[in-house]
């Protein structure tokens, strides 16, 4: 089975202290168990890679065996040993939620317990796998990548959500635009959780950026574009301003022209410091244009 990429769309580092957040799949780009039943020696060098990956993983389950008791770490330990991998062609630190799709292939394949369906339970399991990767998760990548629908997560009721976007697609235009750079979602995870212990930094997040991306997501979900408008350019706004170590010193510029301009908003895609940037746009035409004179490497979603 397929997990495919995901987007956040809006509630990045907002996640991790309460705020919304809104992700879709993105299947232009997935990943899936490969299985060879021979001896592992027979794997490629990108299978090996992925199959220490596994082993490394299997180890930090044992040693937390008390928060994985859903998992069936006998299996996997067993398939490991039989060259399991994971085959995937996501790109890792560019935004797209590499250990999201592995942390949901995981979870499909060895979790104990199928009965439950609730959303809620099922993102708190999966935020633990993926905490492997990045030493906190909110459990959105992975659920996003699980459900294979747009999912709309509401800490201030512990709702998630699977939600109809199309209203909103048919109306705005999303670009992915790549940076030539890698991300690292660790380091900046800690960077910025680091930063939140400072006053200034903390009262700005809390008070300025956790409200518009709540309330960008509640325009979005209500169809109300006149507000988003308006939120987007304050949330851009607020990426370029004060997450500079997240924005990559060649993307500002754009970040400046497309909030100048309202030709497109530029946004961070996931942790940011590299990797692709989410550009929104009401007027395709004149955003694809601008892209394509700066030479952007670029794709639809």
């Amino acid at each position: 089975m397929d997990f495919p990429a995901k987007i956040l769309l809006f509630g990045e580092y907002g996640i991790l202290l309460g705020s919304k957040a809104l992700a879709i799949p993105y299947p232009c780009c997935s990943g899936r168990f490969g299985f060879i039943d021979a001896s592992p020696d027979s794997l490629s060098e990108r299978e090996k890679e992925s199959n220490s990956e596994l082993k490394r993983l299997l180890n930090f389950f044992n040693k937390n065996s008390s928060s994985f008791r859903h998992l069936d770490l006998e299996r996997l330990e067993k398939e490991i040993n039989r060259g399991i991998f994971f085959d995937s062609s996501i790109p890792a630190g560019f935004g797209l939620g590499s250990s999201g799709a592995l942390t949901a292939a995981l979870y499909d394949r060895y979790r104990i317990d199928y009965q439950t369906n609730e959303h809620q339970e099922i993102k708190v399991h999966l935020a633990a796998i993926e905490t492997c990767f990045h030493g906190i998760s909110s459990g959105i990548d992975p659920l996003t990548s699980f459900l294979k629908r747009p999912v709309l997560l509401d800490n201030s009721n512990a709702q998630v959500t699977a939600i109809d976007l199309s209203p909103f697609s048919n109306t705005y235009t999303l670009f992915l635009l790549n940076s030539q750079a890698r991300g690292n979602t660790g380091n900046l995870v800690r960077h910025f959780m680091e930063k939140y212990l400072h006053p200034d930094f903390k009262e700005k997040i809390d008070n300025e950026y956790i409200p518009v991306i709540n309330q960008t997501i509640d325009a979005v979900s209500a169809g109300d574009f006149g507000s988003f408008e308006m939120l987007i350019a304050r949330y851009s706004l607020f990426q370029f301003t004060n997450f500079q170590k997240m924005v990559p010193k060649a993307m500002r510029k754009h970040f400046e022209y497309g909030t100048r301009s309202g030709d497109f908003y530029l946004k961070l895609c996931g942790s940011g410091g590299g990797g692709n940037m989410l550009a929104i746009s009401r007027n395709r035409l004149k955003a694809e244009n601008y892209f394509k004179l700066n030479h952007f490497d670029y794709n639809i979603v």
